[in-house]
């Protein structure tokens, strides 16, 4: 029999039959949970599209890709800009170390809610403007990531966007962005006087990664 008694010490059998099934429905949890962000994520783009720049949050693929040569070994302070509904934010903070930190900017009163469902102390959420850059502390964050729609930038706006970034930045920093045309690749190469390129082609659509290094 797989159960001896309703009382009593459990089954080997019972014990596993619980596990798979708390599995699956943390499981089906997670999914649901991602399912309901790229809605809320979708709906705001449609109301903003001008300051979101996409109609999908990003994929797994490019996500990834974005951040695979960060040292997540060591203390490090991240800047995030354009954070949406935290699909890079998860990811950065799922390898970070615990003594590291990461501010997340987003002004989008949609996304902020979905950030604020992420607690993690290492996490700071600034619900404001990237207009503010200029607040923080000068020479502190060793990685900026921008998801910001540069192509929906006017000049003058992206020229100080980029001169708070190297402000912000440690010597030896690094600044990550991508676009899904080149409209910007050549400004930000002169603005920070090096730019590799990538390209994922698994992403909807399909994204240039810019890696710029101080």
């Amino acid at each position: 029999m797989v159960f001896k008694s309703f009382i009593g010490e459990p089954t080997a059998p019972f014990i596993i039959f619980f596990q798979i099934f708390f599995r699956i429905m943390a499981d089906l949890c997670q999914k649901m949970t991602s399912r309901m962000n790229n809605v809320k994520y979708a709906i705001a783009a449609v109301k903003s599209f001008k300051n979101v720049g996409s109609m999908v949050p990003s994929s797994s693929f490019l996500v990834k890709k974005i951040i695979k040569d960060i040292d997540f070994d060591h203390e490090i302070a991240i800047l995030e800009l354009g954070a949406g509904t935290g699909v890079i934010t998860r990811e950065v903070l799922s390898r970070m170390s615990d003594n590291s930190v990461l501010y997340s900017y987003e002004n989008n009163s949609t996304f902020i809610d979905s950030l604020k469902n992420i607690h993690d102390d290492r996490l700071i959420i600034k619900a404001e403007n990237v207009s503010n850059l200029n607040l923080l502390k000068d020479d502190y964050f060793d990685v900026v990531i921008s998801s910001l729609p540069l192509a929906n930038m006017a000049k003058g706006f992206k020229n100080k966007i980029y001169k708070d970034i190297k402000a912000k930045l440690k010597d030896t920093g690094v600044y990550l962005q991508y676009q899904y045309l080149l409209f910007d690749y050549n400004r930000i190469g002169k603005s920070f006087g090096n730019c590799k390129l990538e390209f994922c082609l698994l992403n909807m659509p399909p994204a240039f990664i810019y890696r710029t290094k101080m």
